[in-house]
């Protein structure tokens, strides 16, 4: 379950390096500041400082730094073009309380605030229906911190699922059901493409959550998505 589950290690090291960059550079604004009365930055910490920020701001991921309850403190153009979608509730909480995926973002969350996990992810919708991902993950030199990473999932066809419908026993109509389901589209959108009824969809979509071992739709495209 990709909400309570630990992030891929391709993109859990690339949350790595973000993390490093920003917690030994102490990008956060009120943490330099109170560096600065300590002592001043040696030249070798300005210029992490600065090559952080820089590729803080001009990375094409959407990144956000988040306090420990989800309120965004930082983020990068990218994020701030995908929070005009809409994802930026009241308060400057990220996903807003009306969203679907709140209550699984509150989730992760109280996991990492107690440290019961360090990182973490959830897939939810922008505000153009696309799906993504977001990564969050948390680390020693950051207390208070939360460094998060959203992603749009890119779309899946019949050769990045074959492997993962091998596992699972899944039928060839099912892996065409589930490559459209992670395309955003609705069973009865499903339905009309394929010329299959409704119920036949949903007939198909029961055996996809019996054979993954998971709990409704959500359940079957986060583990798909995980796993490819």
């Amino acid at each position: 379950m990709i909400g309570s589950e630990v992030s891929s290690a391709r993109h859990g090291a690339s949350n790595d390096g973000f993390v490093r960059g920003f917690a030994d550079a102490s990008l956060d604004a009120s943490g330099r500041e109170a560096r600065s009365y300590a002592r001043p930055l040696s030249d070798s910490a300005v210029r992490r400082v600065s090559e952080a920020d820089a590729w803080f701001e001009d990375d094409e991921c959407a990144r956000f730094i988040l306090d420990m309850k989800g309120h965004v403190l930082r983020a990068n153009a990218s994020a701030k073009a995908l929070a005009a979608s809409g994802m930026i509730g009241s308060g400057g909480v990220f996903i807003c309380s009306r969203h679907r995926s709140r209550g699984e973002l509150d989730r992760l969350l109280e996991r990492l605030a107690a440290r019961r996990q360090s990182k973490g992810r959830i897939l939810f919708r922008a505000g153009d229906d696309a799906w993504c991902t977001l990564d969050l993950m948390t680390s020693s030199r950051a207390p208070g911190r939360i460094f998060a990473v959203a992603r749009p999932v890119k779309c899946l066809d019949a050769e990045r699922v074959d492997s993962m419908a091998a596992v699972f026993g899944l039928t060839r109509a099912e892996k065409t059901i589930l490559i459209h389901l992670a395309d955003g589209e609705a069973p009865k959108d499903i339905g009309r493409v394929l010329d299959m009824s409704i119920h036949t969809v949903r007939s198909h979509l029961r055996s996809i959550c019996m054979r993954m071992g998971v709990k409704g739709i959500n359940g079957a495209l986060r583990l798909t998505l995980q796993m490819c």
